[in-house]
């Protein structure tokens, strides 16, 4: 009797173990890199249209198109900036008038969840009143199902001559 409970015990062990758990969707390899590498392709399309909204609109306006709710920028001379209303903000003190930044892209990565990425190129800034300079950056991006991808943290380094 002992016997059959045990066997029955361990059977009911190896079941539970082999089970998805609720919600999961399972997924194989093939699939999983063949969504990620397209969510790639998508984050690197999303990183050139906020290039090109900001140049079309201007970086200000491009910035908070893009930034999600709790986004941080990290600017020179500057503490971490958090949130849309303080990026706002910063951005207000540097009207973009007289510039124009633009960036191109090298790379992208995403999660395989899906919902995080990267990008990272080199950008340029023309100006009215001085030369052309230019840098690289990162940007961290999260997908959101009703709005794409918005930056989550966006940074930048100077001193990449600019391409001509």
């Amino acid at each position: 009797m002992k016997g059959i409970l045990v066997i029955t015990a361990l059977a009911i062990c190896f079941c539970s173990c082999n089970q998805t758990p609720a919600g999961h969707h399972h997924m194989d390899r093939k699939a999983l890199i063949a969504r990620q590498d397209s969510l790639k392709d998508d984050l690197l399309k999303a990183d050139i249209a906020f290039s090109q909204l900001s140049e079309d609109k201007g970086r200000n306006a491009a910035f908070m198109a893009y930034a999600d709710s709790g986004a941080t920028m990290l600017r020179k001379f500057n503490k971490p900036t958090t949130g849309t209303d303080a990026i706002a903000k910063l951005l207000n003190e540097f009207p973009d008038t007289a510039v124009k930044l633009s960036w191109l892209p090298i790379s992208s990565d995403v999660a395989l969840s899906g919902d995080l990425g990267y990008t990272y190129g080199t950008y340029t800034i023309e100006s009215k009143t001085m030369d052309r300079f230019g840098g690289t950056y990162c940007t961290v991006w999260r997908r959101h199902k009703s709005s794409g991808w918005k930056f989550v943290l966006s940074t930048g380094n100077e001193g990449v001559k600019p391409a001509e």
